[in-house]
């Protein structure tokens, strides 16, 4: 009876706490049904009705590692900063290597996606699978296959026939792609981490093969081979200088005999002495030389000329000179300097509006995207074809003028292995031997003349310089500097 009392006098709040218990209940199961019904998305979270995303989300779903490499969507992205949800084109690239290609075709042929794809036959008769064309409600996925090749990747051109609005920004034709650091994407794609480099690099990529023909007569007929010896010396000097210009965002381009011999000899020419790299003068700030002071593997040991007139830097490594050689634009072509004592020369180059990429010693350098017209404008119209025995001057060289006094003070820098500024007698001599004022220090000023105005050292007793100066630096340079082979 008791039991039957209290229930009796608490059947209000029994009832309420078995109505939360049941509310509670109804609760959980449907949190668990709505968990059942949502779609299963191995990368995708977005609540978003996108082409674009359901096609990444079954990609994704095969575990393929996707890097997008589109400069267009990178620029969107990460350059202006914009939301991939208000991204518009028809197009995106991405980028896979050649080993995830069977997995991704084995799944995607057994879906309502429309699969194009661009092959070659190679000369082992083996199939290449190049590009991927992944079309679905009027939007494409474009796969563009990372080949590896040596230090770096190649991209092949798309040989597929492709609708005429569509623009590749690879496929277009054979391009290079660098080893990169990458990032994850909020949507799980990959993506550069460095997105404005990959972008500068991007404007260099299109690759060019050496002249295979050539390298080979060069062997057989004129019995000039690659030296092991001298590729020991100039192979790693030269690697780096092309890591330390990339890494500092300067364009360059291998020029002169260096870029001959990639052409010809499908490395260096055999006998050369040094190595020659060409620069856009619009690009040079203090970050070049400041880089190459007392650098351990090439340094800086003399700065020639001016900043804005026929500048040069000379690297040395001990044994082997590499040249670094700026190019001002004039007009419709451009010109590089040459100091034979106080006389400047200039070289004629192109334009060279575009540069482009090539392996040499299995690493990617820029050179000229025309090189036969570039060696045609240096050495003669195919006379760089085959190689000289005598004494050879180039074409497009010719005297223009001396540097006036107060110029020639301020064109000549040496530094020691140390990267400090040379102060000492040889450095003094330098200058002074070529020089009708009596100098005795070293200016500070580095390859550029001061703005105010400059008072000049007092006359020398017995003046060096005169009108026959052209006359003189002419026999010099036809005796001792122009003694070059190709």
């Amino acid at each position: 009876m008791g039991l039957i009392r209290f229930l009796y006098q608490n059947k209000s709040t029994i009832l309420f706490c078995l109505f939360i218990y049941i509310l509670f209940w109804l609760t959980i199961g449907t949190f668990k049904q709505s968990k059942n019904l949502k779609p299963q998305s191995n990368g995708l979270n977005h609540q978003s009705n996108s082409t674009f995303y359901f096609m990444l989300d079954r990609l994704l779903q095969l575990k393929i590692n996707l890097l997008l490499i589109d400069p267009y969507v990178l620029s969107y992205l990460f350059i202006d900063q914009l939301s991939f949800d208000k991204l518009e084109t028809q197009l995106i690239t991405f980028a896979v290597t050649d080993d995830l290609v069977e997995r991704f075709l084995q799944y995607f042929q057994e879906t309502n996606f429309s699969i194009k794809i661009s092959e070659n036959i190679l000369s082992n008769q083996k199939t290449s699978i190049d590009h991927i064309f992944i079309e679905y409600k009027q939007k494409i996925i474009h796969l563009a296959v990372l080949h590896k090749y040596k230090s770096f990747y190649l991209i092949q051109e798309n040989i597929l026939p492709l609708s005429e609005n569509i623009q590749l920004s690879y496929g277009d034709t054979l391009r290079a792609v660098e080893p990169m650091e990458i990032n994850v994407h909020e949507y799980s794609f990959f993506y550069p981490r460095n997105v404005s480099h990959f972008l500068w690099l991007y404007k260099t990529s299109k690759f060019l093969h050496c002249n295979r023909i050539l390298a080979e007569e060069m062997e057989n007929q004129f019995h000039l081979y690659q030296n092991a010896s001298q590729l020991n010396l100039t192979v790693t000097p030269m690697k780096h200088i092309v890591y330390s210009l990339n890494k500092l965002e300067k364009h360059y381009w291998l020029a002169g005999g260096t870029l001959l011999g990639w052409y010809r000899h499908c490395g260096l020419i055999p006998f050369t002495q040094d190595a020659d790299f060409g620069l856009f003068a619009e690009e040079y700030d203090e970050s070049i030389r400041n880089h190459f002071l007392g650098n351990p593997v090439a340094y800086l040991w003399g700065a020639l000329g001016l900043v804005n007139d026929s500048l040069e830097f000379r690297l040395y490594t001990g044994r082997f000179t590499l040249d670094l050689f700026w190019a001002y634009r004039e007009g419709n072509h451009r010109w590089c300097g040459y100091q034979v004592q106080r006389a400047k020369f200039r070289r004629t180059l192109p334009l060279l509006e575009t540069l482009c990429s090539c392996d040499l010693f299995g690493t990617r350098f820029s050179v000229p995207c025309s090189p036969i017209d570039y060696l045609d404008t240096e050495y003669g119209k195919d006379k760089w074809k085959s190689p000289k025995e005598k004494n050879y001057t180039w074409i497009n060289m010719k005297l223009h003028s001396l540097w006036n006094d107060i110029s020639w003070m301020y064109a000549i820098r040496l530094y020691t292995r140390q990267g400090k500024l040379r102060t000492d007698k040889f450095a003094i001599n330098w200058i002074s031997d070529h020089f009708n004022y009596s100098i005795t220090s070293i200016p500070s000023f580095l390859n550029v003349v001061p703005n105010e105005p400059v008072t000049l050292p007092p006359l020398k007793t017995k003046l060096i310089y005169g009108s026959p100066i052209k006359k003189k630096i002419s026999r010099k340079k036809s005796k001792s500097d122009r003694k070059n082979t190709i």
